[in-house]
């Protein structure tokens, strides 16, 4: 049989959960009647006579002081019962709405030229699904648009582009940037021979989320585009030899643009599984979907993601998601942990949609107890951390959106 779908996988994930709930209710009422009974062996029995007290409210206050020793049980028992009850219905708010890869609409000045037939090829692997438009026939620019073998881009095409991008769009630029500036955009680039392989950057970011920190792809030396840096680019990937960068983004307002220098054609494992899940991320976080990455380990280290405390995540089993919820203000962070031994600080960075200025998590105690989370961080990114995670431990939190510029 197939994998199950995402709306089967969120039922059973949801009933799962219900069975939890009730199962820890059933615990608590269970420890709360062994401590009744236990209470009520050490209660004296009452002495029995063979003719009645004179005095009946004698027999009454001792009534009602058998009965006192249970109340405080019993509310006890109330307040738990209400937060199993309210833990389940938190639970149930957690629903899914599934996001889609974002669309690609691919516009080149030449549809047959070798470079975008290869963009398309590669893409198209990663499940992209682009849209191939010459430039003369774009239309209404929506979702994610990559520019590709365009060197110099119409007025008309600019403006739109500009347009674009001042709504919070994003842009994707394929191997050499048009020479076109578009809006406060402008990339420049000087040409060369690239290295025989390309290594991933150690720092953290939405580009390389669970990818190998360092990782390294060989391909074959070609001729590419050296990327001329500016200050507010984060480098996501250099040459091994001449340390020129491959991979970039950057943030401009609320709209989001991604450099790609590598070719296709060159990479000598085109379906690498490294490299087809950074094109996947990468375009995830240009359509504005949250994006997560995650580290465990000595306290510092897991809440700074440094390359060690990822990697160690990855070694350990630890697991990790966020996914929009269908209140569309609400995300829910999972962390598991699927090995078989305690973790220590298991941490989670979530890249937030543009514009999201503030965070914070909301639910019931039971998701939030010892959790914690940062203000914003690079990137627009929030921290979510927890002291441990036991065997087989899986913790579901919410987090809301508390203030944002498109508000």
């Amino acid at each position: 049989m197939g994998d199950p779908s995402p709306d089967e996988a969120a039922a059973a994930s949801v009933v799962k959960d219900a069975a939890a709930v009730v199962e820890n209710a059933a615990a608590v009422v269970e420890d709360a009647a062994a401590v009744v009974a236990a209470i009520a062996e050490t209660v004296p029995s009452v002495e029995r006579r063979r003719r009645p007290r004179r005095a009946r409210h004698h027999e009454a206050r001792v009534h009602w002081k058998h009965i006192a020793i249970y109340v405080p049980i019993l509310l006890v028992v109330t307040a738990l019962g209400g937060i199993a009850i309210w833990s389940f219905i938190e639970r149930q708010s957690l629903v899914i709405a599934p996001e889609p890869l974002p669309r690609v609409t691919l516009v080149t000045a030449d549809p047959r030229s070798p470079l975008t037939a290869s963009w398309v090829r590669l893409l198209t692997a990663a499940e992209m699904e682009p849209t191939l438009v010459p430039v003369e026939q774009v239309e209404a620019l929506q979702g994610v648009v990559a520019l590709c073998d365009l060197a110099e881009v119409p007025a008309p095409l600019a403006a739109s582009l500009a347009e674009h991008l001042r709504r919070g769009g994003a842009i994707a630029i394929l191997g050499t940037p048009p020479a076109t500036p578009i809006g406060t955009l402008r990339l420049v680039a000087d040409h060369g021979t690239s290295d025989n392989a390309f290594k991933l950057s150690e720092t953290a970011s939405p580009i390389l989320a669970r990818l190998n920190p360092g990782y390294e792809l060989p391909v074959r030396p070609a001729l590419v585009a050296f990327l001329k840096e500016t200050p507010r680019m984060h480098v996501d990937a250099r040459w091994r030899t001449n340390a020129r960068a491959v991979v970039m983004h950057m943030e401009v307002s609320d709209s989001r643009v991604l450099w790609l220098g590598l070719e296709p054609d060159a990479l000598v494992q085109p379906n690498n599984a490294q490299i087809m899940l950074m094109l996947r991320t990468a375009f995830r976080w240009l359509g504005g979907q949250p994006v997560s990455d995650g580290a465990i380990g000595e306290p510092t280290q897991a809440r700074t993601m440094t390359p060690d405390a990822r990697r160690l995540a990855r070694s350990e089993r630890f697991a990790f998601s966020v996914e929009r919820l269908k209140d569309k203000s609400m995300f829910g962070v999972r962390l598991a942990n699927r090995g078989g031994r305690p973790i220590s600080n298991p941490t989670v960075q979530v890249w937030l949609p543009p514009g999201v200025t503030q965070v914070a998590l909301t639910g019931d105690w039971i998701m939030k107890r010892g959790a914690t989370i940062s203000g914003n961080q690079q990137d627009g990114a929030c921290v979510i951390s927890l002291p441990s995670l036991s065997r087989n431990e899986d913790r579901v939190m919410k987090v809301r959106v508390v203030a944002s510029r498109r508000q």
